[in-house]
C-alpha cells in the first residue's frame, strides 16, 4: 500500500474506534442539557476510574460470548460457567485461605472443566449448541445448591485481599490475559484458523481434514477460560448464593452480549478484540452518565433499550444504510456543480 492508502485506512480505523463513544458522549450530554444536569464531566479520575473498571470485566464477559459467536455457535450456559466458576473458586479460596491466586486458578479450571463437558454433549449427541448449552445451563445452575449447602457463600467481595481483582487497576490483570489470549487464538494458531475455515464452510473444512470434534473440544477450552477469568473477577463483585430460579445466571451473560456484538460489527474495521472494548467502554459510560445524571432505573432500561435495537438495526442494514448515504451522497454532489452554484 502506498502512504495515501495507509492514511486513509488508519483514518478509517481511528473514525471507527472513535465513532460510537463519540456519538453516546454527546447524546449524553444533550440528554443532561435537556435535563438540566449541567456538564456532565466523566473524564475525571474517579469517574473513567469507574467506567474503566466496568469497561474491562465486561469486556471479558463479552469475549467469552463472542469467542463462540465468531465460529457459529451461542453458549447459553456462559451465565452459568461465571457464577458456578465464582462460587466453587470463592468458596476453596476462602476454605484455604489461598488469596486471589487461588481463586483465579479454581474459578479457571472449574469454568473449563463444565465448558468441556458442555462441548461433549454436543459433540456427543449432535443435536444444536443452542439447545445443549440451555440443558447444561439447568444442570450447571443446580452445582452452587450442593456446594453451598442452601447457604450463601462467602462474601470475599468485603474482603479486602480478594475484592481489590475486582477493582482498579489490578482487574486489568485478567483483562489483559483475556484480551491477549482472545486475539492470539485466532491471529497465531493453527486451530484459530481451522475454527476460521469450520465457520465459514463446514463440509469443505472436514473434506480437507479438519477434525471438527477436537476443534469443538478446543474452542470450549478457550472460552471456558475466558468465563472462568469472568468468574474469578464476578466472585469479588458479587455476592455468592445459592440459584433458586431456573436460568437466573442468563442475565449475567445477556447483560453483557452488546460489547460482543458491537466488536463483530467492528471487525470489519478494526480487530474485533479492540472493538469489543470499545462495545463495553461505551454501555459503562452509557449506564454510568445515566446514573450520575440521576435517571430513574426504568428509564436507564429504555435507553439502553433503544440504544440496544437502533444499534442492531444499523448494524443489521449497515450495507444498505451505507449504499443509500452514498447514493445520497453522490446525487447532493451532482447538484452542487459549479454550473448550479453559479446559478
Amino acid at each position: 500500500m502506498n502512504k495515501k492508502q495507509i492514511a486513509k485506512k488508519a483514518v478509517k480505523q481511528t473514525g471507527a474506534t472513535l465513532a460510537l463513544p463519540v456519538i453516546v458522549y454527546v447524546l449524553l450530554l444533550i440528554i443532561s442539557g435537556i435535563g438540566g444536569h449541567g456538564f456532565l464531566n466523566i473524564f475525571s479520575g474517579a469517574a473513567l476510574s469507574s467506567i474503566l473498571t466496568d469497561a474491562a470485566y465486561m469486556t471479558i464477559v463479552a469475549l467469552g460470548i463472542g469467542f463462540q459467536l465468531k465460529f457459529g455457535r451461542f453458549d447459553f450456559s456462559g451465565g452459568a460457567l461465571i457464577v458456578v466458576s465464582a462460587t466453587i473458586g470463592g468458596v476453596v479460596a476462602d476454605a484455604c485461605s489461598g488469596g486471589i491466586i487461588v481463586l483465579v486458578i479454581v474459578s479457571v479450571v472449574t469454568a473449563v472443566v463444565l465448558s468441556v463437558i458442555n462441548a461433549s454433549v454436543y459433540s456427543w449427541l449432535k443435536i444444536p449448541i443452542s439447545v445443549v448449552s440451555l440443558a447444561m445451563a439447568y444442570l450447571f445452575e443446580a452445582i452452587p445448591g450442593i456446594v453451598l449447602g442452601g447457604d450463601a457463600g462467602p462474601n470475599i467481595m468485603f474482603m479486602s485481599e480478594y475484592n481489590k481483582l475486582g477493582l482498579f487497576p489490578l482487574i486489568f490483570v485478567p483483562f489483559a490475559v483475556a484480551c491477549i489470549l482472545y486475539f492470539c487464538y485466532d491471529k497465531f494458531t493453527v486451530v484459530g484458523r481451522q475454527s476460521t475455515l469450520l465457520a465459514r464452510n463446514q463440509g469443505a473444512a472436514v473434506n480437507i481434514g479438519i477434525n471438527e470434534k477436537k476443534n469443538v473440544i478446543v474452542c470450549y477450552i478457550v472460552s471456558g477460560i475466558l468465563f472462568g477469568l469472568a468468574g474469578a473477577v464476578y466472585a469479588t463483585q458479587n455476592t455468592l448464593v445459592v440459584i433458586t430460579t431456573p436460568l437466573q445466571t442468563a442475565g449475567t451473560l445477556f447483560s453483557n452480549i452488546i460489547p460482543s456484538l458491537v466488536g463483530l460489527f467492528l471487525s470489519r474495521f478494526i480487530d474485533d478484540t479492540l472493538g469489543t472494548f470499545v462495545g463495553a467502554f461505551t454501555i459503562s459510560m452509557l449506564y454510568f452518565g445515566l446514573e450520575s445524571m440521576g435517571v430513574l432505573s426504568g428509564m436507564r432500561t429504555i435507553y439502553y433499550a433503544v440504544f440496544l435495537a437502533a444499534f442492531i438495526f444499523i448494524s443489521g442494514f449497515w450495507d444498505q444504510i451505507k449504499m443509500f448515504a452514498g447514493n445520497m451522497f453522490r446525487k447532493i454532489i451532482h447538484k452542487l456543480t459549479p454550473d448550479k452554484l453559479k446559478s
